[in-house]
């Protein structure tokens, strides 16, 4: 393959492309409603520019001359003429609209105004007139329990007027009946915020759906090989695990392993033959080089905009609450995104950060390593995911990971799982769901229900070719029980952070599914679809750990017939954490690692500018 170091270098900027189906849905969603932000934006520029009514003066005669608080804005677009609101009282001069109430079937109201003359007239105090031209013009008017009725003739009413100076007509842009208030019609301000509104969403969405800057490079690295065969190693001794078969994923070798043909398999802790880093090794790699710009930057930057135009607009278009409100959820919102997006750049870069010691040479202490899984004195598990007897299905088993052929097998029903045996497991989580509805009424609700679940684990050793030092991996998976996966799509976290995991075993590595969602059985609820998520580390796994070393008991170094005459074989590492640093360990190496790294840039400044920008509206 080469000096992979060639292969790690970007420059300034990479698209970021996104990762997975979910990621391209993502972005089609948020191209999408960009689509629909732009014609919004340029509609507006059309559309009246009319205040809130609360902020319009009473006038008695809208022609007289303009009152000093009438707001002074244009008619429509940016060239348009400019004129004065003003509100003012009048009287119908016939029969002017009907007003009708419906009920539905949950007894909600629903009213409406038609008015029956298209251009209405109302006289003024002074004997003027003037002409309703827009009937869809908004109206208020009362809604007393639920009767039907009509605005007849010599009733008084409230219009919202507009005073064009260029050619002093009076134009009614707005009517209140019975006592109510004048209704503006939807303004430029409203349509300018609506389309800001969208830009923010669109944004966002375009920036959860952007890939890290690494994501790409190194999927395409990976694509230069296939997984190799993971090993299973009991009493009978080494020998090639039994398990579904899997095609890899971004938590995989880059650059493989030397194979067991290397290993020291009469001394494991012994360097391998001949001695050499793992290629993978972070020493090896050197310093990784990631583009400091994707199209995140981009994304982030148009929702720092859209908010910025939002806190100018949204004021004279919803009021100073709903100004209130929509800035105070969005810096709240950009606050979180801003504290997830600092703890995880804070945790990768201390493993990034962090110098990978070679096991050979391990200290005692806080150490970073990075290796081979490969079996301790007890072995490797064998794992059966899920419970032993699935109760009330009768439907044929079907594997959904890609690879593995489809299998129909006889009835389910108090049969054991043996389609689901997963051997060369040193630690593990499963989880098993049912499709069922539960609750009533209307908290009904039909999903994927957790039924059960199981984790579990054995010592193993962590080898980079130099060395293989004793890891206890329960000391890292029962302080993380609540995270110790990030589940499928979980590039898509990487806009929030996630939360702290101190064991990651990345994506599922098998699933498999009993039943189908949409089934004469599923529906009657004597057929259940069931599934189970298996996640793993094997041996053969690429590891990464960052955690305490200590001496091992003699007790234990006796139990393996160790005479200490290998250094590291005297030490072992468990999941304890020191002063500021956070033992960690997932599967993979650094480079996997950077799947999810931002650049400083990205993770801390964009975040940073869209807290300021939601905040400033509410302070000015």
């Amino acid at each position: 393959m080469g000096d992979p170091r060639q292969d790690l270098h970007q420059g300034v900027f990479v698209f970021g492309a996104p990762s997975g189906f979910r990621g391209w849905v993502a972005m089609a969603i948020g191209l999408v409603l960009l689509i629909i932000a732009v014609p919004t934006f340029l509609m507006a520029g059309t559309l009246v520019d009319a205040p809130p009514p609360a902020e319009v003066p009473l006038v008695a005669d809208p022609g007289m001359e303009q009152p000093d608080d009438a707001p002074t804005v244009l008619r429509e677009g940016r060239q348009g003429d400019e004129g004065h609101w003003v509100r003012t009282t009048a009287k119908t001069t016939e029969t002017y609209a009907e007003v009708t109430c419906s009920t539905n079937e949950e007894g909600e109201e629903s009213w409406n105004l038609y008015v029956l003359n298209q251009r209405s007239h109302f006289e003024l105090p002074n004997g003027d007139m003037l002409v309703l031209r827009n009937p869809s013009a908004p109206h208020g008017y009362p809604t007393p329990g639920c009767s039907d009725y009509t605005v007849g003739a010599n009733e008084n009413v409230e219009l919202l007027v507009f005073v064009n100076h260029d050619t002093e007509e009076e134009e009614v842009l707005g009517v209140g009946v019975r006592e109510e208030r004048a209704h503006r019609p939807i303004g430029r301000m409203t349509a300018f915020t609506t389309s800001f509104g969208i830009l923010a969403i669109a944004s966002l969405t375009l920036m959860g759906a952007t890939s890290p800057p690494g994501a790409r490079m190194l999927k395409n690295l990976q694509r230069a090989h296939d997984p190799h065969p993971r090993l299973h190693q009991d009493q009978e001794g080494l020998r090639y695990a039994v398990a579904p078969e899997w095609e890899g994923d971004q938590h995989d070798w880059v650059f493989d392993p030397p194979g067991i043909q290397a290993w020291n398999r009469s001394m494991p802790y012994a360097p391998d033959n001949p001695e050499a880093l793992l290629p993978e090794h972070p020493n090896n790699l050197g310093q990784l080089h990631l583009a400091t710009f994707t199209m995140y930057s981009v994304w982030g930057f148009g929702f720092v905009a859209a908010v910025t135009m939002l806190g100018i607009y949204s004021d004279r278009a919803y009021g100073l609450i709903g100004r209130l409100l929509m800035q105070g959820s969005l810096a709240l919102f950009s606050g979180l995104v801003f504290w997830a997006s600092w703890g995880r750049w804070k945790r990768l870069h201390s493993i990034i950060d962090t110098p990978t010691s070679p096991i050979r040479s391990v200290a005692v202490g806080m150490a970073e390593i990075v290796g081979e899984v490969r079996p301790a004195a007890s072995g490797s598990m064998r794992v059966t995911v899920g419970t032993q007897t699935v109760p009330g299905s009768s439907t044929a088993i079907t594997a959904l990971t890609s690879g593995i052929a489809k299998a129909a097998i006889k009835s389910m029903t108090g049969q054991h799982l043996t389609q689901h045996t997963v051997d060369g497991v040193v630690a593990y989580k499963w989880i098993q769901e049912v499709w069922e509805t539960r609750g009533s009424g209307d908290d009904k609700v039909t999903k994927w229900w957790h039924e059960a679940e199981d984790k579990g684990s054995t010592p193993f050793l962590i080898h980079d070719g130099t060395g293989g030092l004793h890891v206890d991996p329960a000391t890292w998976l029962d302080r993380s029980w609540a995270s110790a996966t990030q589940g499928k799509g979980s590039r898509m976290a990487s806009l929030f952070g996630g939360g702290r995991s101190t064991f990651n075993f990345g994506p599922a590595i098998f699933d498999w599914q009993v039943g189908n969602i949409i089934s004469v059985g599923s529906v009657s609820g004597l057929n259940r679809p069931r599934r189970w998520t298996m996640h793993c580390l094997r041996i053969g796994d690429p590891v990464y750990a960052l955690g305490r070393v200590q001496p091992r008991t003699s007790a234990a170094l006796a139990a393996e017939g160790l005479d200490g005459s290998v250094p590291c074989s005297n030490l072992t590492m468990v999941g304890e954490d020191d002063v500021g640093v956070s033992a960690s360990m997932h599967r993979g190496t650094e480079l996997s690692v950077m799947c999810a790294v931002r650049s400083t840039t990205e993770a801390i400044i964009t975040p940073a500018l869209m807290v300021i920008a939601a905040l400033l509206p509410l302070l000015m």
